[in-house]
């Protein structure tokens, strides 16, 4: 079967229609059991203590490209989680006007344990998939992740640029 044909009939439903609302509804269950049950951190400050634990001290701007929110939503929130306790700001030795933003053990102590919450939720569900299973899912998920990473400007554009010409 041709790439066409596969994304065009899967009883009746279009394949891709199919995966979108698959994937709609991952993300919102996802987002009630992460962050809606009690949790103080909200899908943006979780993503802004993520990148800032896995690029090390970062300056605002970095920050805002990594997670994709604005410069202004992104210093409020930047601002909330150093009120927090979660993030602070370390001024830069050699050039007094730069301030570099960095996680705090406190905010380091809350990530891995909402990582650890996510990977136990995700291994509780993955369980009783194959071997052969998992790798096709994986490999499917790490294709689609490359597809939205890749520069503009290299071969076969990627979707996310596409979709944003088209807005």
């Amino acid at each position: 079967m041709d790439d066409a044909h596969a994304l065009q009939d899967r009883g009746g439903q279009d394949v891709v229609e199919g995966i979108c609302e698959t994937t709609l509804a991952i993300a919102h269950h996802m987002g009630r059991l992460f962050f809606n049950d009690g949790e103080s951190i909200l899908p943006s400050k979780f993503f802004i203590l993520l990148a800032v634990s896995r690029s090390g001290p970062s300056m605002i701007s970095q920050i805002a490209e990594q997670v994709g929110l604005s410069s202004g939503a992104n210093t409020i929130a930047v601002n909330k989680l150093v009120k927090d306790g979660l993030l602070e700001r370390v001024k830069d030795k050699n050039d007094k006007r730069v301030c570099w933003i960095q996680i705090t053990p406190g905010g380091q102590a809350v990530l891995d344990e909402m990582i650890e919450k996510r990977n136990r939720v995700f291994k509780g569900i993955l369980e009783d998939f194959s071997e052969e299973h998992l790798a096709i899912f994986l490999s499917s998920l790490e294709s689609i992740r490359d597809k939205f990473s890749l520069e503009p400007n290299e071969p076969h554009a990627t979707v996310a640029t596409s979709i944003q010409e088209q807005e």
